[in-house]
C-alpha cells in the first residue's frame, strides 16, 4: 500500500490571510503555488469570489479546499484570536424582508477525518481550538450585536463568515473535502464600525480618506478601534500559528493506494 500527499487549495479572501502562508506577493484574485502541494488564492470577500477560487483551485487539480481567514463570532464565550473548526458549514442565504432568516438553509458537513486529524493535531501543538459546532456564512457583514444575536438564534453557529458556504457548495459538487479553519477576529458583543466598512473595498484594502471621511461623519465610533485592532492582531496570530506548527497539509490525511 502507497501513500501519497494530497494537494491543498486555500481559499483566503484578505491579504493577511493569504500572507499566512507566503511572503510572496500575491496579486487580488489570483493564485500562487507555496509548495509543491499547496496552493492559495487571494479571492475577495463574498460568495462570488470565493466560489470563482474555488472552481480555479478545482481546475489546477487540488484535491481539497480550505476555507480560511477570520470570522465573527456568533457565540457569546468566544473570545478573539479563537480558532474554530466548524463540523458544519450552514449556507444562510439571504434575510427575509422582516429581519429573519429564510429556511431551508443549505448544510455541508466538513471532512470528518481531517477535521479530527486537525483538531488532533493543534491540542497536540498546544492550540485548543472550538471544533464542536457549525459556522454559517452569510452575503453580508453582520457589523452589529444585534445582528450577530438574532443570527446566533436563528442557527445556533458559533461564528459567521461569508465564503465558507461557497467552498463548501463548490468541494460538494466535485466529490472533494474540504474543511473549514477560522480565527475568531469580532466578538459577539463587538460593533464593526461603519467608516472602516465603508474605507475598504472587497479585497481588504483600505482607503485612508475614505476612512476619514468616515470619522469625521460618525466620530463617535474612534471608540471601537482600539479594541477592534487588538482582537484582529489576536485573530491574525491565530491564523499565523496554525500553519505554522501544522505544515503545510494542515493535517489532511494522506491518500492511499494499493
Amino acid at each position: 500500500m502507497t501513500r501519497h500527499r494530497t494537494s491543498l487549495g486555500i481559499v483566503a479572501a484578505l491579504p493577511f490571510e493569504a500572507a499566512c502562508f507566503t511572503r510572496q506577493n500575491i496579486e487580488p484574485g489570483t493564485w500562487r503555488i507555496v509548495t509543491d502541494n499547496l496552493i492559495v488564492h487571494y479571492t475577495g470577500v463574498g460568495a462570488a469570489n470565493a466560489d470563482q477560487a474555488a472552481q480555479s483551485l478545482l481546475r489546477l487539480g487540488v484535491d481539497a479546499l480550505v476555507s480560511w481567514g477570520i470570522a465573527g463570532g456568533l457565540a457569546p464565550d468566544l473570545v478573539a484570536g479563537t480558532i474554530v473548526l466548524p463540523e458544519e458549514v450552514i449556507d444562510a442565504g439571504a434575510p427575509d424582508n422582516g429581519g429573519g432568516w429564510q429556511y431551508p438553509m443549505g448544510r455541508y458537513p466538513v471532512d470528518p477525518d481531517w477535521h479530527g486529524a486537525l483538531k488532533d493535531r493543534l491540542a497536540r501543538k498546544g492550540i485548543d481550538s472550538r471544533s464542536r459546532g457549525s459556522l454559517v456564512s452569510t452575503p453580508m457583514v453582520q457589523p452589529e450585536p444585534q445582528k450577530k444575536a438574532a443570527l446566533h438564534h436563528a442557527t445556533r453557529a458559533m461564528a459567521v463568515d461569508m465564503e465558507s458556504g461557497a467552498v463548501a457548495k463548490a468541494a460538494r459538487e466535485a466529490g472533494r473535502p474540504f474543511i473549514v479553519i477560522r480565527s475568531i477576529s469580532d466578538t459577539a458583543t463587538m460593533t464593526l464600525p461603519t467608516s472602516t466598512l465603508g474605507a475598504t473595498d472587497q479585497y481588504g484594502r483600505s482607503s485612508l480618506s475614505k476612512l476619514f471621511r468616515g470619522l469625521l461623519e460618525n466620530p463617535r465610533e474612534i471608540t471601537h478601534y482600539p479594541i477592534l485592532l487588538h482582537s484582529l492582531a489576536k485573530a491574525k496570530k491565530g491564523l499565523r500559528r496554525v500553519f505554522e506548527l501544522c505544515g503545510d497539509d494542515l493535517a489532511l490525511p494522506a491518500a492511499t493506494t494499493e
